[in-house]
Protein backbone atom coordinates (compact mmCIF):
# COMPACT_ATOMS: atom_id res chain seq x y z
CA UNK A 1 0.00 0.00 0.00
CA UNK A 2 1.58 3.29 -1.09
CA UNK A 3 1.87 5.77 1.41
CA UNK A 4 -1.14 8.35 0.38
CA UNK A 5 -3.31 5.16 0.27
CA UNK A 6 -2.23 5.14 3.89
CA UNK A 7 -2.99 8.90 4.99
CA UNK A 8 -6.54 8.52 2.84
CA UNK A 9 -7.40 5.34 4.66
CA UNK A 10 -6.32 6.99 8.20
CA UNK A 11 -8.04 10.64 7.44
CA UNK A 12 -10.88 8.33 6.42
CA UNK A 13 -11.11 6.26 9.97
CA UNK A 14 -10.51 9.57 11.89
CA UNK A 15 -13.58 10.91 10.02
CA UNK A 16 -16.02 7.95 10.50
CA UNK A 17 -14.94 8.20 14.16
CA UNK A 18 -15.48 11.43 15.06
CA UNK A 19 -18.55 11.38 13.09
CA UNK A 20 -19.39 8.55 15.23
CA UNK A 21 -18.65 10.07 18.53
CA UNK A 22 -20.54 13.51 17.51
CA UNK A 23 -23.52 11.18 16.69
CA UNK A 24 -23.49 9.62 19.92
CA UNK A 25 -23.97 13.10 22.38
CA UNK A 26 -26.63 13.87 19.72
CA UNK A 27 -30.27 13.87 21.77
CA UNK A 28 -33.36 13.98 20.49
CA UNK A 29 -35.29 17.14 21.47
CA UNK A 30 -37.96 16.52 20.25
CA UNK A 31 -38.76 13.43 23.21
CA UNK A 32 -37.95 15.71 25.76
CA UNK A 33 -40.86 18.15 24.93
CA UNK A 34 -43.53 18.84 22.85
CA UNK A 35 -43.44 22.83 23.48
CA UNK A 36 -41.58 25.33 20.79
CA UNK A 37 -40.48 27.73 23.33
CA UNK A 38 -39.05 25.08 25.83
CA UNK A 39 -37.09 23.23 22.80
CA UNK A 40 -35.32 26.33 21.43
CA UNK A 41 -33.84 26.58 25.61
CA UNK A 42 -33.15 23.00 24.88
CA UNK A 43 -31.39 23.50 21.69
CA UNK A 44 -29.59 26.66 23.22
CA UNK A 45 -28.07 23.98 26.17
CA UNK A 46 -27.00 21.90 23.15
CA UNK A 47 -25.19 24.58 21.05
CA UNK A 48 -23.25 25.56 24.06
CA UNK A 49 -22.54 21.73 24.64
CA UNK A 50 -24.15 21.28 28.19
CA UNK A 51 -24.30 17.52 27.34
CA UNK A 52 -24.67 16.69 31.05
CA UNK A 53 -27.24 18.87 31.51
CA UNK A 54 -29.44 16.87 28.14
CA UNK A 55 -27.80 13.75 29.38
CA UNK A 56 -29.48 13.98 32.66
CA UNK A 57 -32.65 14.47 30.94
CA UNK A 58 -32.58 11.74 28.14
CA UNK A 59 -31.54 9.25 30.74
CA UNK A 60 -34.31 9.85 33.58
CA UNK A 61 -36.75 9.99 29.96
CA UNK A 62 -37.78 13.35 31.53
CA UNK A 63 -40.03 15.60 29.95
CA UNK A 64 -40.25 19.32 30.16
CA UNK A 65 -43.61 21.19 29.96
CA UNK A 66 -44.62 24.67 31.08
CA UNK A 67 -47.10 23.83 33.92
CA UNK A 68 -49.26 26.24 36.27
CA UNK A 69 -47.90 25.28 39.61
CA UNK A 70 -50.02 26.57 41.70
CA UNK A 71 -51.99 23.46 40.59
CA UNK A 72 -49.62 21.70 43.07
CA UNK A 73 -50.60 24.10 45.61
CA UNK A 74 -50.87 27.72 46.18
CA UNK A 75 -47.74 27.77 47.92
CA UNK A 76 -46.25 27.44 44.53
CA UNK A 77 -46.95 30.41 42.70
CA UNK A 78 -43.84 32.20 42.99
CA UNK A 79 -41.67 29.27 42.25
CA UNK A 80 -39.79 29.43 38.88
CA UNK A 81 -39.64 25.56 38.53
CA UNK A 82 -39.86 22.28 39.74
CA UNK A 83 -38.63 18.53 38.81
CA UNK A 84 -41.88 16.47 39.95
CA UNK A 85 -43.12 12.83 39.37
CA UNK A 86 -46.47 11.80 38.40
CA UNK A 87 -48.29 9.30 39.44
CA UNK A 88 -47.33 6.71 37.24
CA UNK A 89 -43.31 7.15 37.72
CA UNK A 90 -43.06 9.87 34.44
CA UNK A 91 -40.40 12.56 35.39
CA UNK A 92 -41.07 15.86 34.24
CA UNK A 93 -39.69 19.43 34.31
CA UNK A 94 -42.20 21.60 35.48
CA UNK A 95 -41.36 25.63 34.56
CA UNK A 96 -43.54 28.10 35.83
CA UNK A 97 -46.50 28.86 33.16
CA UNK A 98 -45.79 32.87 33.96
CA UNK A 99 -42.23 32.24 32.45
CA UNK A 100 -43.24 31.28 28.87
CA UNK A 101 -41.68 35.32 27.86
CA UNK A 102 -38.54 35.12 29.34
CA UNK A 103 -35.63 34.70 27.22
CA UNK A 104 -34.50 30.98 26.09
CA UNK A 105 -31.46 31.71 27.69
CA UNK A 106 -32.53 32.01 30.98
CA UNK A 107 -35.57 29.33 30.27
CA UNK A 108 -32.18 26.97 29.57
CA UNK A 109 -30.80 27.58 33.30
CA UNK A 110 -33.92 26.58 34.68
CA UNK A 111 -33.47 23.37 32.92
CA UNK A 112 -30.30 22.78 33.95
CA UNK A 113 -31.15 23.57 37.32
CA UNK A 114 -33.71 21.11 37.30
CA UNK A 115 -32.07 18.46 35.83
CA UNK A 116 -29.98 18.42 38.93
CA UNK A 117 -32.26 17.13 41.46
CA UNK A 118 -32.62 12.89 41.04
CA UNK A 119 -33.66 12.31 44.84
CA UNK A 120 -36.91 12.01 45.30
CA UNK A 121 -36.78 14.13 48.13
CA UNK A 122 -34.12 17.04 47.75
CA UNK A 123 -31.68 17.92 49.99
CA UNK A 124 -29.40 21.03 50.96
CA UNK A 125 -26.65 19.54 49.59
CA UNK A 126 -28.55 18.83 45.96
CA UNK A 127 -30.36 22.03 46.20
CA UNK A 128 -27.12 24.26 46.44
CA UNK A 129 -25.77 22.03 43.46
CA UNK A 130 -28.41 22.51 41.16
CA UNK A 131 -28.55 26.02 41.89
CA UNK A 132 -24.98 26.48 41.11
CA UNK A 133 -25.35 24.98 38.25
CA UNK A 134 -28.26 27.43 37.52
CA UNK A 135 -25.96 30.31 38.08
CA UNK A 136 -22.91 28.77 36.00
CA UNK A 137 -25.35 28.23 32.88
CA UNK A 138 -26.00 31.77 33.52
CA UNK A 139 -22.54 33.05 33.04
CA UNK A 140 -22.20 31.05 29.69
CA UNK A 141 -25.33 32.27 28.26
CA UNK A 142 -26.08 35.80 29.27
CA UNK A 143 -24.35 37.51 27.08
CA UNK A 144 -26.66 35.99 24.18
CA UNK A 145 -29.62 37.75 25.56
CA UNK A 146 -31.42 41.07 24.36
CA UNK A 147 -31.37 44.09 26.88
CA UNK A 148 -34.95 44.26 26.33
CA UNK A 149 -35.26 41.48 28.87
CA UNK A 150 -33.13 43.69 31.76
CA UNK A 151 -35.76 43.90 33.93
CA UNK A 152 -37.61 40.36 32.95
CA UNK A 153 -38.06 38.69 36.49
CA UNK A 154 -36.30 35.12 35.67
CA UNK A 155 -32.93 37.00 34.35
CA UNK A 156 -33.12 39.27 37.08
CA UNK A 157 -33.13 35.99 39.50
CA UNK A 158 -30.45 34.90 37.74
CA UNK A 159 -28.32 37.58 37.68
CA UNK A 160 -28.47 37.88 41.55
CA UNK A 161 -27.74 34.00 41.45
CA UNK A 162 -24.57 34.50 39.31
CA UNK A 163 -23.14 37.66 41.68
CA UNK A 164 -23.76 35.04 44.61
CA UNK A 165 -21.29 32.59 42.63
CA UNK A 166 -18.94 34.96 41.87
CA UNK A 167 -18.88 36.20 45.34
CA UNK A 168 -17.80 32.81 46.56
CA UNK A 169 -18.07 31.85 50.20
CA UNK A 170 -20.80 30.23 49.48
CA UNK A 171 -23.55 32.77 49.56
CA UNK A 172 -25.86 30.46 47.06
CA UNK A 173 -25.50 27.59 50.09
CA UNK A 174 -26.11 30.90 52.43
CA UNK A 175 -29.14 31.75 50.77
CA UNK A 176 -30.81 28.61 50.85
CA UNK A 177 -30.36 27.94 54.27
CA UNK A 178 -31.66 31.00 55.21
CA UNK A 179 -34.71 30.17 53.03
CA UNK A 180 -38.04 29.68 54.61
CA UNK A 181 -39.28 27.62 52.13
CA UNK A 182 -36.03 25.14 52.08
CA UNK A 183 -36.03 25.32 55.50
CA UNK A 184 -38.96 23.51 55.41
CA UNK A 185 -39.17 21.35 52.24
CA UNK A 186 -35.16 19.98 52.49
CA UNK A 187 -33.79 17.58 55.04
CA UNK A 188 -31.07 19.50 56.54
Amino acid sequence: MSVFKRYISIFVLVLFLSVGAQAANAYDLNKMTDNQIILSALKVLEKNNQTDVLSRIDNNKTKVIFYDLTLISLSYAKHYAVASTDEYGDNYILINSTLKNSPKEALACLIAHESVHQLANATYEEEVQATRTEAKTWKLLKDDVSEKYSNDILVKRLNTLLLMEEAGQNNIGKAIAQNSFYKEQLSF
